[in-house]
């Protein structure tokens, strides 16, 4: 029995090509701010961390539901720690905050047994009654809402990326390649074209030529990985790279939209100078559950 799903490879090899092109971009930004070393320095280093990231999520998928469950369960933890940070910063202590985080981390493990929903939900209702049974007595509302949140935010998507990288490898690996290059792009055509900014109340450093930059990359890449998803037709394809894109910016907009809020710049620093698991992974989170039940509905 082979260790590695035998997509694995292509994959790789995607990841590469889209390296190549992004090590081009950064030459054609230094080219551009040579007065600015130190922005050329970050560029190189997020162009690092998302080559990593990709690569690790790919190689843990390709090794099935097992193999990709330590990250899963790392992703989750540091998560759900970056928001509750966020609301307690903000808004006050929020009551028996490591119990929240433990069971918000652990309903992520009905992706095991293709149960994603029924875990996330069952985990999700047990955080916000057991701190209100074992204080006996009424939750700060912020704390609540936080943990409602934190549900639909991280344990389900979570939960259902474990599930799919068990029951089709070429579904997960198309996902995470075209939301990652969606991201890595936006922000690549972002630096070197971008002048219209979309959302400045919300976050300033989003462009409309960023925007428009990551949703032509994510439609070309889903072209020459269409072959991930045998059974789909090529419209089908394309149509769901638009959807994977717009939804994975809406996702980033809300992201921003919280620390903004609540007055940070980043959710945490686990993930170096990218800031923190909220940070780079809101797209994915945002888009998963609505991709698996596409998956579903057209087929594997």
């Amino acid at each position: 029995m082979a260790i590695f799903n035998p997509l694995v490879l292509p994959a790789l090899e995607i990841i590469g090509g889209a390296t190549i092109i992004g090590i081009f971009l950064s030459i054609v930004l230094h080219r551009l701010n040579r007065g600015d070393p130190t922005k050329y320095r970050v560029v190189w280093l997020k162009l690092g961390i998302l080559i990593g990231i990709t690569t690790i999520l790919i190689i843990a998928g390709a090794m099935g539901t097992w193999g990709l469950l330590p990250l899963i369960l790392f992703l989750a933890y540091f998560a759900w720690t970056e928001l509750i940070g966020c609301i307690s910063g903000k808004y006050g202590t929020v009551s028996m905050p490591l119990l929240v985080i433990l069971l918000g981390t652990l309903g992520t493990l009905g992706g095991i047994w293709g149960i994603p929903y029924f875990g996330a939900v069952a985990t999700g209702w047990v955080a916000l009654a057991l701190p209100m049974l074992l204080s006996r007595s009424s939750l700060p509302m912020h704390g609540l809402l936080g943990t409602a949140f934190g549900t639909l935010l991280i344990t389900l998507p979570l939960a259902n990326l474990l599930a799919l990288g068990g029951s089709s490898y070429g579904a997960f690996a198309f996902l995470i390649l075209t939301i990652m290059a969606n991201d890595g792009f936006s922000e690549g055509f972002g630096r070197l074209f971008g002048k219209n900014q979309l959302c400045p109340q919300i976050s300033p450093s989003k462009t409309w030529e960023g925007a428009i930059g990551g949703l032509l990359s994510s439609v070309i890449l889903s072209y020459g990985i269409q072959f991930l998803l045998p059974g789909w037709q090529l419209w089908q394809v394309m149509v769901v790279a638009v959807g994977i894109s717009l939804i994975g910016l809406t996702g980033d907009l809300i992201a921003s939209a919280v620390k903004r809020a609540a007055g940070i710049k980043d959710f945490g620093r686990v993930l170096g100078i990218t800031g923190g698991v909220l940070d780079k992974f809101d797209g994915l989170l945002f888009i998963t559950p609505i991709f698996c039940a596409v998956v579903e509905l057209i087929g594997k």
